[in-house]
């Protein structure tokens, strides 16, 4: 129900759900670059899971119905995202308030939930398709210089799908569950179209796929930031490990005087960096001051959010043009007679295998 002043229990849903949403967020981001590697893009594939970002806001704006409790969670959950180590920094940031912001206008539209029928219901789908899909053209904004119109349209729609299953009837689906068991604040009387099962047998299976989400969402962040993802270390240093004789953490302030500069331009099947002027150390001195065993075969080169491309080593101990840069978010991999996505940000591990 509306009342006039928000209440201890809303701002406690809005302050969890917001800090789970961005953590989870960043794990699913992880699981954008899988899917984006497995199919050999830069990028555009993981708006697959888009949905998953806007599923957290929808369920805030349910639980705490108030005009603008979705654009404040949006802008909590980015900022946490943002702390929980995204590698989009303050972008993500903005992403997440226009995805609140749009699912508050059409939470406003689609009208109050505990009164949602099946044309209401839609409306509120459809934001969230929207909100997912808007990732896009923020991300365009800021970072798909040169992408074909035609691709941004594409992975656009993909988005906006992701949105109305993930965070339209996935979370409709949770709202439900909620409300079965009878922890919701108010009745959702109207959000199911069949007759409520009174046997809660019945209900647990009804609500198999909220529930299925919802533990692969938590079990698999857990994994993620446990194992996974690189949080908390040095962004200007990496970690020289596996079949070396000296393993040793790298920074360029060690090899001040090696130092190289060379003209590379980022050419990817969708995206692109002009001409520029790069300089810091060749992967090859990097793997020399270690000691490379014998038996080694392979480079694999891992990023903070656990993204990994690998690299034949004897190539790399032959390429001139194959160094780790200092950017403004952490050490760069320039691959420069590579393919642009295997060009990697904030590195924090050379791995040889």
């Amino acid at each position: 129900m509306y009342r006039d002043a928000i209440n201890t229990r809303e701002i406690a849903t809005l302050a969890i759900l917001s800090s789970l949403g961005g953590a989870l967020s960043t794990f699913v981001g992880y699981l954008g670059n899988i899917i984006n590697l497995s199919l050999g893009v830069p990028f555009g594939a993981g708006q697959f899971l888009a949905g998953l970002h806007v599923f957290w806001i929808v369920l805030i704006r349910v639980l705490v119905p108030r005009n603008g409790a979705g654009t404040f969670g949006g802008l909590l959950k980015g900022t946490v995202e943002m702390f929980t180590g995204s590698t989009h920094g303050i972008v993500i940031v903005i992403v997440s308030l226009m995805q609140g912001m749009l699912i508050d206008t059409f939470a406003t539209i689609g009208g109050k939930p505990e009164e949602a029928g099946t044309g209401s219901r839609i409306i509120w789908w459809s934001g969230a398709g929207l909100a997912a899909a808007s990732n896009v053209i923020v991300f365009q904004i800021f970072y798909f210089a040169g992408v074909p119109n035609l691709y941004i349209f594409i992975i656009s729609l993909l988005a906006f799908c992701s949105g109305v299953i993930f965070a339209g009837y996935f979370a409709w689906e949770t709202l439900e569950f909620l409300n079965d068991a009878g922890v919701m604040p108010y009745h959702l009387s109207s959000m199911r179209t069949s007759p409520s099962p009174t046997d809660k047998r019945n209900m647990i299976r009804r609500n198999i796929p909220a529930i299925t989400i919802t533990l692969f969402l938590v079990i698999g962040s857990t994994i993620y930031m446990t194992s996974i993802v690189h949080l908390g270390t040095d962004p200007n240093a990496c970690e020289v490990e596996g079949l070396v004789e000296t393993p040793y953490s790298f920074t360029h302030s060690m090899f001040a005087d090696q130092m190289v500069t060379i003209e590379a331009e980022l050419i990817g099947a969708y995206t692109q960096l002009p001409l520029a002027n790069y300089s810091g150390v060749l992967v090859s001195t990097i793997l020399n001051y270690a000691g490379v065993l014998p038996n080694a075969e392979w480079l694999m080169v891992i990023a903070v959010d656990g993204y990994s491309i690998p690299f034949e080593l004897d190539t790399v101990m032959d390429d001139t043009q194959f160094l780790l840069t200092n950017a403004d978010d952490g050490l760069w991999l320039i691959a420069a007679q590579y393919d642009g996505s295997q060009w990697v940000r904030q590195v924090t591990t050379l791995q040889v295998y």
